[in-house]
Parts: structure tokens; sequence; C-alpha cells
């Protein structure tokens, strides 16, 4: 297979992956199926609809342009047929190789980077980019010591900024922001490159094209989407994020760069060096613009070091999405205690001062774990300066640094979320294997039978999904003390709360005999259904109340008028049991049978 072969095989094989990705985003309704075929990454819940941002069909749009834009990247940068590389120095022949490293990197590397921990992953792309911010100088030609030097000087802000960035996701080290200072500088070293690239004969014109494009388009589409914000509202949102996107054309130029640099001259040597290599002072300047930034970024190992706060991205899925112990890697176990102690979430103060160094919060962290009397746990607290030292510390904190001292206290804490699911499921099925119908003997349309887990308060509802849900109806059952109904809403309170209860509900298309014998209580309300529909809910969602299975649709005539004859009866040694009995009637009158 030729090399174009591949490249048109390559943008296939990507559009026809995007293609399958947009048919199930379209059949789940859930676009960042598409994005995720489009660009290789899962986005978040959000994805920037609703209030405020662009909608879907604006977003799908930009996605159809990214995912064109992708194709002929890998087009472009796999059709180019392979050179040799003889007559070639070595600064040309490791630049090449640098500069195809980085096409790669830039096209599908950082995919797999993504999956590393991000102070790996910052290291990594160190090591790709800074021999090549140094060697492309050297390899120039009919360029003055001056413009090297300025080019250097450029290359050493960006490998300093780039160990910067390393550091920063290290535990327990914070730096400012520098990222937008890497971006300018990378920027201006690579014009002085297309500038060069243009006197070089060995570019072609089309190569520097492409790598001015890479260079001010990002810039254009965020500045331009930036500014038609106050005129196209949020749609030109989406314009500022393909400035995201559009790294195809320096991909390209990165390819083409390394392609066309093996053409003719390519073993020419820069004015005033040697073709045998460059002279001593070069190579030593060069080495010093990659080391010396990092040399000069160690930190003592004694320095105190300060983390993230409670508030840091890099806690979310501690601090707001509850992960637990069982859930979270033993590398980031420490992490995690750190951010519940530094959290400040609904208003409450740190575990511990803002100035206290990682290193004294763990260690204070592994002596409140050894503390067995809540008094010591408090003095200990008041000893680290701690504004929350009467609470003292919480087992559920304290379990990521020592999970065999908290495990063989409250064992609950060590389970993760599949194991506590797997529990309540078995739960819930135990509870409701212990209800049996109320009313076997009779068969109705639609029928089911279910444990109901009550909460505080005990009551439940059987309702309209559609319908105006207000409070009348829970007022009305509190005034009389068992049934209440109003609109598209029957309550009824229950003796039972915090527990199980089971629940029997019969739909009929006519009033069923009365039933009085063994119940304690049998009351008769009207309820309107408008959208055909009257459910009992289900316990599902986090939801604390609700059925164990899910019961059927009570409304068997669609829309109407509907009588819900309501049974209670159970004692104490049982489950409290009730049956609902529904069918078609017009009549909103309340009878009580049994009180």
């Amino acid at each position: 297979m030729s090399r174009r072969h591949l490249g048109l095989l390559a943008a296939g094989l990507y559009l026809v992956s995007v293609a399958v990705a947009a048919v199930i985003a379209i059949a789940n309704d859930d676009l960042r199926v598409f994005y995720l075929g489009v660009v290789w990454e899962w986005a978040g819940g959000g994805f920037m609809l609703g209030d405020g941002f662009p909608e879907a069909g604006d977003m799908a749009a930009g996605l159809a342009v990214v995912a064109v834009l992708n194709a002929w990247m890998f087009w472009q940068v796999l059709r180019l047929p392979p050179r040799a590389d003889k007559g070639a120095d070595r600064r040309v022949i490791r630049l090449r190789r640098l500069l195809y490293l980085a096409a790669a990197y830039s096209a599908v590397l950082w995919l797999p980077s993504e999956l590393l921990p991000d102070a790996l992953a910052e290291a990594l792309f160190l090591l790709v980019w800074a021999p090549l911010w140094v060697t492309f100088l050297l390899v120039l030609t009919g360029e003055s010591w001056r413009f090297r030097a300025l080019g250097l000087v450029f290359a050493a802000i960006c490998v300093a900024l780039s160990v910067e960035s390393a550091i920063d996701e290290l535990p327990g080290v914070v730096w400012p922001n520098t990222g937008w200072l890497l971006s300018l500088v990378d920027s201006a070293w690579l014009l002085m490159i297309l500038l060069a690239q243009r006197r070089d004969e060995r570019w072609s014109r089309a190569t520097v094209t492409l790598g001015l494009a890479g260079l001010t388009m990002p810039f254009a589409f965020e500045f331009f989407g930036a500014l038609l914000v106050p005129f196209l509202g949020p749609e030109a949102l989406v314009i500022n994020w393909l400035s995201d996107e559009l790294n195809v054309f320096y991909t390209v130029w990165l390819a083409r760069s390394a392609h066309e640099l093996a053409g003719p001259g390519a073993g020419s040597a820069p004015a005033g060096v040697a073709s045998g290599g460059p002279p001593r002072a070069v190579r030593i300047v060069s080495a010093a613009v990659v080391l010396v930034p990092v040399i000069g970024m160690i930190e003592p190992e004694e320095r105190p070091r300060l983390t993230y706060s409670g508030w840091d991205d890099r806690c979310y899925e501690w601090t707001m999405q509850y992960r637990p112990y069982g859930d979270t890697r033993p590398e980031d176990r420490e992490r995690a205690f750190i951010c519940h102690a530094r959290t400040t979430m609904d208003g409450v103060p740190p575990m511990f001062p803002d100035t206290l160094a990682d290193q004294y919060v763990l260690a204070y962290g592994r002596r409140l774990c050894q503390a067995r009397e809540r008094e010591e746990q408090v003095a200990l607290l008041e000893e680290a300066g701690s504004e929350r030292s009467g609470w003292g510390a919480d087992p559920d904190d304290l379990v990521f640094l020592c999970p065999d001292v908290v495990g063989a206290r409250q064992p609950d804490l060590l389970r993760s979320e599949a194991e506590k699911k797997a529990d309540e499921d078995r739960f819930v099925a135990e509870e409701n294997a212990r209800c049996p119908e109320a009313w076997p003997r009779v068969r109705a349309r639609r029928e089911g039978t279910s444990a109901y887990f009550l909460f505080e308060g005990g009551g439940y509802a059987v309702y309209d999904p559609e319908g105006e849900i207000g409070e009348e109806s829970w007022d009305a059952a509190l005034d009389d003390g068992f049934v209440g109904a109003a609109g598209g809403a029957v309550t009824v309170m229950t003796e039972s709360e915090n527990q199980p209860m089971c629940l029997t509900v019969k739909a009929f298309d006519s009033a069923p005999p009365l039933r009085l014998k063994g119940w304690e209580q049998v009351t008769e309300v009207g309820v309107v259904s408008t959208s055909g529909r009257l459910l009992v809910p289900m316990m599902e969602d986090g939801a604390e109340q609700g059925t164990a299975v899910r019961l059927p649709n009570l409304a068997v005539k669609g829309p109407g008028r509907y009588r819900v004859r309501v049974y209670a009866g159970g004692g104490e040694d049982a489950y409290e049991q009730h049956l609902i009995v529904v069918f078609p009637g017009r009549s909103g009158k309340k009878v009580e049978y049994v009180r």
C-alpha cells in the first residue's frame, strides 16, 4: 500500500468512526458521544449545554468542522512518502526525528499521555518539545548569531515554564498559573522559526503558510469568538471553542517540515558552523538552555509543601463527588485525605490552617488515627490550630490514611460504591420477598406488589407525574390522618416510618367488590389524570423512599377521572400492609368505609 493510500485509509477510518459516534449520539440523545468520536475525549455532564451556552445544533456543527479538519490532518501527515537521510548531518537527522515525534504527539500520542499522572504527563511533554525548541535553531541556515541567541532565550523560557508546569502537578506544590506565558513565548519562538524557514530554500511556501495558519488561527478564532458574543449570543462561543481544536495545521506543519528537511540541501550546515558538528560553545549553550532551568527549579526536600485547596479541580472527586475509600487508588489516598482536610465546602472551616504544610497535615492525621478517645482528637486539633477542633475528626476522612484502624471500627467505610450498591440491592430484594400479595383471589387488569421503603414521617402518594402536585393533598392527608386528595395526587399517611411496608396495587376497568374484612382503615377518594398515568414512585437514583420494584400505571382508561380506594392494616409484629384499588369513576367525593 502506498503512502498516499495509507493517508486516505486513515482519514476514511476516522470519518467512519465519527459517523458511528454520530448515530449513537442521535439514538441516545447524548451529544457527548459525538464529542468523544470527534476529539477522543469524554466531555463533562454539562458539556456547554444550557443557559448561556450554544445550542446542541451549533455544537454539533462545530464538531463536524473539527472532524473534517482532523480527517484532512491524518491524510496530509500519512500521505508524505519517506525520504532517505543520505548526506544529512547528525543535527538534521536528529531534528527530523524530533519533528516526526512531535507531529505524532500532537496527532495521537497525547491520548495515552492523558492516562498518566499529571506530573508524568507534563514531564513527557517536556521530553518531546525541549530538544525540538533547541535543535531547530541549530539547523537553520543563513541566520545571524543574534537571531539564534534570541531564539535560544525563547527556548530557555519555554523549557523553564514547562518544568514549572510539571513541578506544579506534584503533590504538595503550588505555583502560579503560567500556561498563558508559555503559549505566548512558544508563539514567539515559532514565529522566528517560520521567518527563518521562509528564507531557507529547504522548505516550501506551502509549509510556511501552514505554520502561519497553525500560529494565528487559534488566536484569531478565540479573539473573534469573544468579540462576537455580544452580537450573536452564546452561538458565538462555538467559534471560541474551536480555537482549542485547530492544532491540525500545526501538526501538518511539523510533519511537512520534517519531510522537506530531507530534500535538496538538507545536509548543509548553518553558516559559520563546521559540518562535523556544532562547536563546543554552541553545544554548551544548547545544553544549558535545557538543563539550567531544570536545575534551578529543584526544591529543597525540607521545604514545607502546600497543596491544592478543597476547591481545587483535583479534589473534585472527593469533596464534591464523595468518592469513597474503596474506589480510591492507593496512590491517591493521601491526596484524598488532604483534600478532605482542606475543604471548605458548605461553609465549614478547614480541618487544619491553610498555612500548615502537607507533611504536618499528614502527620497530624496519622496521630488522629491512633487517638482512641474524642478528647485526644480535640487536643491534637487544638495543637494544630484547627478552627473545628471541637468537632473531632471524621472517620470518613481518616479512613484514607489509616484504613486498618478505621476499618476495624467501621468496616462499612472500606467498601466501594459497587459493594455498597450490591448490599443495598440484596437488602431491597430480601425485604421485597417478605411482602405477599394483599388480594390474591381477584385478578385485575393491572396489578403488582412491592415493599415500599418509608422515610422520615412516613406516607406516600399515588399521582399523575405530569399533573400539578402541590401541598394540598399532603395537607388534606395530615388533616384527615389517613387519606387526602387534590388535583392529580392522592396522599396516604402510614403508621410506620423509616422502615419498609408492603403495598399491593390493582387497577380495574370498573368498580370491584368492596372488601372490608381484615382491614383496619378503608377510604375512597377521587383523582384526575390529565396525562393518562397514575403512578406510585419507585426508589431509584439515590431516593430514600419508594417501591422496591416498578409498579404499573394504574390509569387503565387513559386520561380522565378515577376512584382510588385505599386499604390499610397490619400490626406491630408484621409490616404495615396497604392495598390500592383504582378504577374509573367521575365522583370526587370522599367516602370512609372503615375508620
